[in-house]
Parts: structure tokens; sequence; C-alpha cells
């Protein structure tokens, strides 16, 4: 694993980490706190396994996770079901930003907490795989 692509992937490690930490200790539960660590967690992790797969052009800079799953679509088998996490935390990236823009409850949290833990195994499995 090159050094990039270990900066990015110790960063999702971390928003993944605060994800949890927020969820399993801070009352009442910063709900639309939790959605957007669990975005950008997802959202680095991608982006590690773009580095790692070498980016054309550059890194997008774009928080669109269907858009950068995209990006590496021919370099990885990506399961559709990371398509369908990806288009439900893509809105907690900007819109939980904005009063009364997301509504959220807990079952959201939970949903979100488990996807991208998901999408993070997912890219430990193919850095540690792959070497």
């Amino acid at each position: 694993m090159t050094q990039e692509v270990k900066e990015w992937y110790d960063m999702a490690a971390v928003d993944l980490g605060v994800a949890k930490h927020l969820d399993a200790t801070y009352y009442p539960k910063p709900l639309e706190i939790i959605c957007y660590h669990c975005q950008q967690a997802a959202e680095k992790a991608i982006k590690a396994l773009i580095m790692y797969f070498g980016e054309e052009g550059g890194m997008p800079k774009l928080h669109d996770l269907s858009f950068l799953l995209n990006q590496i679509k021919n370099k990885v088998s990506i399961d559709e079901r990371f398509y369908d996490y990806a288009d439900t935390l893509t809105p907690y990236c900007v819109a939980v930003r904005y009063p009364n823009e997301l509504f959220l409850e807990e079952r959201h949290v939970k949903e979100a907490l488990e996807f991208a833990d998901e999408l993070f195994q997912w890219v430990t499995h193919i850095v540690e795989e792959k070497g």
C-alpha cells in the first residue's frame, strides 16, 4: 500500500471510528453528524481504492459515492449493493449541513453505520488481498 493510499484509508478508518463512537457514547445521538461521518468514511475508503488502482486524471473532488465507484468499476468487481449503499450515504455529505434538509431517525443511523462498515471492510479486503 502506498503512502497516499494509506492516508486515504486511515482517514476513512478515523471517520468510521468517530461515527461508531458517537453512536455508542453520545446522548442525545447527533444523528446528522453520525451519518455525515459514515458518508465520509465511505468516500475516503473508495478514494483509497481509486488511488490504489491508480487514478487517471487526478482524484475526483466530488462526493457522489456512485460516481466514485464508477471510477474503478473496470478494475475491481463491485457488488450492486454497494451502489445502493452509495445512493443512501451520498446525501449525508451535504444535506446534513443544512437544517431541515433531511429527516433522520435512529434507523437511518443504524443503516448508515452498517453500509459504511461494509464498504470499509470491502476496501480492506481488496488492499490486503492484493497487497
